[in-house]
């Protein structure tokens, strides 16, 4: 009787977690090609691009296709040169960045008002 059980908005598609669309448009490649490069069938890929999380090996394969580690596909690609500057720095480093960040953009603590009066 398990066919009678009704799916709460089964219209609904998951989010996504991963950004496999956006790191193959990056790469200039479209599903044919990861279908020709991970030999999986295209209705899989398909699935992928509107959010189905792809089994360990194939994210094994898509990072290497993309030439990223496994945990890229996680970011999105113009979020991931920032990660990967930010990699091996100390704690010092990334504070002394994020400090100079703040004043080049202008941004302050909220208690602390701009020197030109402005909030």
């Amino acid at each position: 009787m398990m066919s009678n059980v009704t799916r709460i908005h089964q219209s609904k598609t998951p989010p996504r977690i991963h950004f496999i669309p956006e790191w193959a448009e990056k790469r200039n490649l479209k599903q044919t090609d990861i279908v020709a490069l991970t030999g999986a069938d295209k209705g899989l890929v398909s699935r992928w691009f509107k959010g189905v999380l792809p089994k360990q090996n194939y994210l094994d394969t898509l990072a290497g296709i993309f030439e990223v580690d496994v945990a890229s596909l996680f970011r999105h690609p113009d979020d991931d040169w920032l990660a990967q500057f930010f990699r091996d720095r100390t704690e010092a480093e990334r504070d002394k960045a994020i400090e100079m960040l703040k004043v080049m953009f202008e941004i302050r603590e909220p208690s602390k008002p701009a020197k030109d009066g402005r909030k």
